[in-house]
């Protein structure tokens, strides 16, 4: 009984520090979602497990963050060893503290940019355990509809037009993140059309939101300079300011993530907001017309191409935007051993099955693509090769041709009833990619300006060129070629030709590690030099916000190496921080995180790397084709084109294979999240000067299947009498 007598810190003085610690990672944990709530009490409980916990409290908060919430997606994108105790720890703060706020859905609160780059990347980063967090704690969809619907169009600029900021662009896309099946059914239509008329402005007026991360008349990166100030464009341009070319510094942002500044621009408001409008149109119930043939045996083959209504039916199951995934939380211990040790590997590779490296492709274009006038230092990969290889199907909204034109040329945004209205129509479509293997020389590019032009009006190809197969390959002829340039087919699964002996990009690197090697042995470097710089590198406790490594560790068997044209080169010129939009001096929920930190272990940025091996591909061209019953529905077609290296735009022509009346039509857009294929469609034009009708468009991996049934025919009721 004299136990209980006893002052409670000398009961607790008896127990083990880890004992301690245990609990108190128990209690952090007991509620999976939101934040650790339970913990606060046992600090207060006695001095002795007070003072056990904070000189432990970095690794205790860090275990926390990793039971919590999703690691593998920032350990692949900024380093292993970016993700210290320090830096975990900091997250779980900055995560949390967000997630509490968004639960409040306070618009005017002065941390909402931070909220919403916050909530963004964690949905980049989201394998199943992010995901809850937002939806299911935080209901971050209560805070997007709302600032939709009272905040999207505030602030509009003198002309009328919304303003394309971060805070727009970060909930528009945030809208598609956390729109679930049951959520998009339960839109009541007068609701649903009115988020359509907000996020139209956005979605049919590419003169006014670009869609691309760089005009989509380059092809060769970097660009010239002069194209910076619009000085050097070129002269006749039906509009002064088409294409737009934007300041880099005036759209680059640094987030502070995992305690370090990472260099990114928000995602692209007119891309977004295509997706999220067309998404919101595939909901609308459509009904076939019941004066079509229900079926290919009831038609008519003397009415030539006509839909049936199965056709109808067919199409109405198809959706060109597949909602966002939300994983589940214990994905990883369904997997077998190997893939285990895939996913843990942090390194990218396209065999990954994880959902947030369906993503690190958009990641990429965000912190590698902000600035086309020069080469960002071994950015990642932009795109995954084999990605549209398959069949696609989805629809393109095609404007109101006079409404269309009079937008276009109007001094400011048409009144609502003025805006095009948009008839839709289907797109299928089965595409195959093909691989320009080194030492093989790629098909040059096309176009009539140099710099300036690089031949989008036959998606960066030559004007005249004749393409076939033969065998596995596509070989490609074009004036002035003495030999066909061959391109192998892609096929899953199947390794390509590539030879490190012959291959041009394996030759120089093995040259320039030769050159390097002879230029340490000449100026007789030696192991002494290399001690004493990491003893000093590690005599640092002090910490400091440092910007995050540029360079990040690759695959080693599904990308090109750091000298294949997926990534940037490795000279860099870092320029000042940006003046237009900076959040680490707009945000002070993180300022008073980092004055608190404390670090001894932040690693050198020099420690990171890209560890790659060079797979030979060199460029990559897109044919594809309609198949004949969706022909016989919807016009037969042929698709060819190019991926734009740079970024990942996929660029295609589609020309009619049987009714030239059809016209051609060009589509660009991004593989997002590697399962959309969204972006924007114009009509041909041999001027490339020229400002054509155009509108989005969005498609989706789809099953081969044979048609659905159409519905039954309906029998007329009878006739009453009296």
């Amino acid at each position: 009984m004299a136990l209980y007598h006893q002052p409670a810190s000398l009961f607790c003085s008896r127990l083990p520090h880890d004992v301690i610690l245990h609990v108190a990672f128990e209690l952090g944990t007991v509620d999976v979602l939101g934040p650790p709530c339970h913990l606060p009490p046992l600090i207060l409980a006695c001095k002795y497990i007070a003072d056990i916990l904070t000189a432990n409290r970095k690794a205790l908060l860090a275990r926390i963050f990793r039971a919590k919430f999703d690691t593998r997606a920032p350990l692949r994108r900024l380093g292993p060893n970016a993700l210290t105790n320090s830096a975990l720890a900091f997250q779980l703060k900055k995560q949390t503290l967000a997630l509490r706020r968004i639960r409040n859905a306070d618009l005017d609160s002065e941390n909402l940019l931070s909220d919403l780059w916050t909530a963004y990347i964690m949905f980049l980063e989201n394998d199943g355990r992010n995901y809850p967090h937002l939806i299911e704690y935080a209901h971050l969809h209560s805070l997007v509809d709302n600032f939709i619907e009272s905040r999207l169009w505030a602030h509009r600029e003198r002309l009328g037009w919304p303003l394309e900021i971060t805070p727009n662009a970060l909930v528009v896309w945030l809208f598609w993140h956390s729109m679930t099946p049951e959520r998009l059914q339960a839109i009541i239509p007068a609701r649903r059309s009115r988020f359509m008329d907000l996020l139209r402005p956005f979605a049919i007026a590419p003169l006014q939101y670009p869609t691309f991360f760089a005009p989509d008349n380059h092809f060769d990166f970097p660009i010239y300079e002069g194209f910076r100030d619009g000085g050097d464009l070129a002269q006749g341009s039906a509009l002064p300011l088409y294409p737009l070319y934007r300041d880099p510094t005036m759209i680059t942002e640094r987030v502070i993530h995992f305690g370090r500044a990472v260099s990114i621009m928000a995602p692209i408001l007119g891309l977004g907001a295509k997706m999220a409008f067309v998404m919101l149109a595939e909901a609308v119930p459509y009904e076939a017309p019941s004066v079509l043939p229900i079926d290919r045996a009831h038609a008519d083959p003397a009415d030539g191409v006509i839909p049936t209504q199965a056709d109808f039916v067919e199409w109405a199951s198809v959706r060109g935007v597949q909602l966002y995934q939300p994983g589940e939380w214990d994905w990883f211990d369904r997997l077998s051993p190997e893939q285990r040790r895939l996913e843990s590997d942090n390194a990218w590779r396209k065999e990954l099955r994880s959902i947030s490296s369906k993503f690190d492709n958009d990641w990429n274009r965000l912190t590698g693509c902000y600035d086309p006038y020069r080469d960002l230092p071994l950015k990642g990969v932009v795109y995954t090769f084999g990605s549209i290889v398959g069949m696609f199907a989805g629809r393109m909204q095609v404007p109101d041709f006079d409404r269309y034109r009079n937008m276009v040329h109007g001094q400011g945004m048409p009144d609502q009833a003025a805006f095009p209205s948009l008839a839709e129509f289907p797109v299928y479509v089965r595409f195959r990619e093909h691989h320009c293997i080194s030492p093989e020389t790629p098909v040059p590019t096309g176009g009539t300006h140099h710099g300036f032009d690089d031949g989008l009006l036959n998606a960066y190809l030559p004007r005249a060129f004749e393409y076939g197969h033969v065998g596995n390959a596509l070989r490609i002829n074009y004036p002035g070629c003495r030999a066909a340039s061959r391109y192998e087919d892609y096929v899953e699964g199947k390794p390509n030709s590539h030879n490190p002996t012959t291959c041009t990009a394996c030759i120089a690197r093995l040259e320039q590690e030769e050159f390097e090697w002879r230029e340490r042995m000449a100026q007789g470097y030696g192991g002494e030099a290399a001690a004493d710089d990491e003893s000093a590198m590690g005599d640092s406790e002090e910490f400091e916000v440092r910007p995050a490594p540029r360079a990040r560790r690759g695959s080693g068997s599904s990308q090109n190496s750091q000298h294949s044209y997926w990534f940037g080169s490795e000279h860099d010129s870092e320029g000042p921080l940006p003046t237009g939009q900076m959040m680490l001096e707009r945000d002070p929920d993180s300022e008073a995180l980092l004055d608190e930190m404390m670090t001894e272990d932040l690693p050198d940025d020099d420690d990171e790397y890209i560890d790659n091996d060079c797979n030979g591909i060199v460029d990559i061209i897109i044919t594809g084709e309609t198949l004949p019953r969706h022909g016989q529905a919807w016009n037969h077609y042929r698709f060819y084109g190019r991926v734009r290296k740079w970024d990942g735009l996929i660029v295609l022509i589609r020309v009619p294979t049987l009714y030239q009346g059809a016209g051609k039509t060009i589509f660009r857009g991004y593989m997002i999240g590697n399962r959309n294929f969204v972006g924007s469609w114009r009509t041909y034009a041999e001027n490339i000067q020229a400002i054509p009708l155009e509108g989005p468009f969005a498609l989706s991996r789809i099953e081969e299947r044979p048609p659905s049934p159409a519905p039954a025919p309906v029998s007329a009721p009878p006739t009453p009498t009296c």
